[in-house]
């Protein structure tokens, strides 16, 4: 069942740990005398690309705030869990694995929602989902792997026991894809797949709301580093702003850290919808806020589908105070 292999998240290789480590140490040595930092932990993915493009464009320079790429979800969520990092970037349901945990996280900033940047990719010759009857596919032993392989099989007419699951970490999807039938996967690696004539069979458009992207950080962290919040979620929406108004610049920006070219960055920003600071405001906003509620039914469907080990009642679990009055 998804629930076994579930049970091995967060567990990647013990070298890239110890990189990524040795990188979040280095960035707290290199903070300003009397500053305290703020690490802030992602993977690369669209919805998380603003916060890299405010870094380029300067925003958090001479400020305490310190972006720490890690190779996968798994090791931000490691990092996280490890005291290594003070906010990091997750999907809606990884929060709800380390709240579950006993883990006291508040959401600061909803980065997107996915909407087609998740994907169930195939070899050329598979065309359909029931073809995968019987043929192996990888993913990455995260939550966000384990809802969106279930929903495509289900899509499909088919149950776990039909396919074969092999363990993919972040850092090995493209390898993965040559070396098994299908992949569970999202940008930018799916568009360098599709560039190799892939099959995309699903998509995270067919489950709207279902996969959200969220900045996270403890109680501790919203009372020790309240400038910084505020900082990094100004910055983020001024790098949007960029975007918008100069998107083949900003692309130009970001090609380098997404590895791909700028005509194909902006590409895979239509497989995500980033809310607006006025939308961020409404589903923050309040003890019983709309993301709560989103939160609240995603646990119940997680706990369902044994994709959480208990039931969790989440109560005040966003905080919209660090949100800019106005674009800066």
């Amino acid at each position: 069942m998804i629930t076994t292999y579930l049970l091995k998240i967060i567990d990647a290789m013990f070298f890239k740990r110890l990189v990524a480590l040795f990188a979040i140490l280095f960035l707290s040595s290199c903070s300003p005398a009397g500053e305290t930092p703020l690490r802030v932990g992602t993977n690369v993915w669209s919805g998380y690309e603003p916060f890299y493009l405010a870094r380029t464009l300067k925003h958090y320079q001479n400020s305490s705030i310190k972006l720490v790429e890690l190779a996968s979800a798994s090791d931000v969520i490691h990092a996280l869990r490890s005291g290594n990092l003070e906010a990091a970037t997750l999907t809606l349901d990884e929060a709800l694995i380390l709240i579950s945990d006993n883990h006291d996280l508040k959401v600061i900033l909803v980065t997107d929602f996915s909407a087609g940047g998740d994907v169930l990719i195939a070899k050329p010759e598979i065309g359909s989902l029931i073809k995968l009857k019987g043929k192996k596919i990888a993913v990455e032993y995260t939550a966000v792997g384990a809802l969106l392989l279930d929903s495509a099989l289900k899509e499909g007419g088919l149950e776990l026991s039909d396919i074969k699951v092999v363990g993919c970490s972040l850092i090995d999807h493209l390898d993965c894809y040559q070396a098994n039938d299908a992949i569970v996967t999202f940008e930018p690696i799916r568009t360098k797949l599709l560039d190799q004539n892939a099959q995309q069979l699903f998509d995270s458009s067919q489950i709207p709301g279902k996969i959200v992207d969220v900045l996270v950080v403890t109680t501790e962290v919203i009372e020790s580093h309240p400038k910084s919040l505020s900082l990094l979620i100004a910055g983020y929406y001024q790098a949007r702003q960029f975007l918008d108004e100069s998107p083949n610049k900003a692309a130009k920006f970001m090609s380098s850290r997404m590895q791909l070219p700028p005509d194909k960055v902006l590409k895979t920003f239509n497989g995500v919808k980033l809310p607006s600071l006025a939308e961020n405001r409404q589903l923050l906003f309040g003890s019983k806020s709309p993301l709560q509620q989103t939160a609240q039914n995603l646990s119940e469907f997680m706990f369902e589908r044994k994709l959480l080990a208990k039931k969790i009642e989440l109560n005040n679990l966003t905080n919209d105070q660090f949100l800019p009055a106005e674009h800066q």
